[in-house]
């Protein structure tokens, strides 16, 4: 396991510097620099639950559903103080 550790990791430092040097090449024949072809994971799944994460936010079902929990939840508090004695 150690062995491929070492490899994995290998291998990605020299993709990452075959990377850096054609970014480097293209800054001085001043083009734009190619898309990065080993992106992070963790972006490429943010990116993905992004539109869900704004659903949240904008979609009008969601909204409504939202609404109705914290107005029980508001009844909720309003049974317990009044049960208690306040």
């Amino acid at each position: 396991m150690v062995v491929a550790d070492m490899e994995y990791c290998a291998e990605k430092k020299t993709k990452k510097k075959a990377y850096l040097c054609l970014k480097q090449i293209a800054r001085l024949e001043g083009k734009k620099p190619p898309p990065n072809p080993y992106p992070s994971a963790i972006k490429e799944i943010q990116a993905e639950e992004r539109k869900y994460v704004c659903d949240c936010f904008f979609n009008p079902k969601i909204l409504e559903i939202v609404q109705k929990l914290k107005e029980e939840r508001a009844a909720e508090v309003q049974d317990r103080f009044r049960g208690s004695g306040w």
